[in-house]
């Protein structure tokens, strides 16, 4: 049987733990983590509480039928891969209102091949998403501290009469001096200077 990477986790939404079982017998061995929920709400409840790379919705679930609430899912956690399994009448139309909201459909039954070709690919997908975000946040945080920076050496050339490169040495020295980031000297400078001129 083929193996997902190790420790990877999903969690199965359906109406019956039986049915559960019955996917999770087809599965990748190899998950870590794997988690049964009989309804949509309680969900929304377990991702409130954990993360997951892998969501499986078996419809339809006890309190609704699970595509809308999917796409849903699916913009609030675009880390997390969802396979939407649907019954070969419906396909077609859950395929069409999904549009390009990110989610798998698979039309039931399906051969356990090709089921396990689909989870391999959503967790590929997934971890390769969520290296982007990781990516996208850091230099997300990297502009922040170079707005900040900016901002107190602009302050240290307006109120201490500093040029650009010694306000740069200053922050970098102070930064050094203390063992803290140039982001944390950069937000003390703001901070005092915002006090000098709220006192004035």
């Amino acid at each position: 049987m083929e193996r997902a990477e190790q420790g990877s986790s999903v969690m199965i939404a359906a109406a019956a733990e039986k049915i559960a079982g019955q996917i999770k017998g087809i599965l990748p061995s190899g998950f870590g983590k794997m988690s049964f929920q009989p309804s949509m709400t309680k969900v929304k409840q377990k991702l409130a509480e954990e993360k997951f790379e892998l969501l499986i919705i078996h419809t339809p679930l006890p309190d609704e039928f699970g595509l809308q609430s999917a796409m849903d899912l699916a913009s609030k956690y675009p880390a997390m891969s969802i396979l939407l399994l649907v019954s070969k009448d419906v396909y077609q139309q859950a395929l069409y209102r999904a549009g390009d909201s990110g989610i798998m459909i698979l039309a039931m039954p399906m051969s356990p091949t090709s089921f396990s070709a689909t989870i391999r690919l959503l967790l590929a997908m997934g971890r390769k998403m969520q290296n982007l975000m990781n990516e996208n946040q850091k230099l997300q945080r990297k502009l922040e501290d170079e707005r900040y920076v900016s901002r107190a050496k602009c302050l240290l050339i307006e109120k201490e009469g500093m040029t650009e490169a010694e306000a740069h040495k200053y922050l970098e020295r102070q930064a050094m001096n203390t063992s803290v980031t140039r982001r944390e000297v950069a937000v003390k400078v703001i901070r005092e200077s915002g006090r000098i001129v709220t006192n004035k």
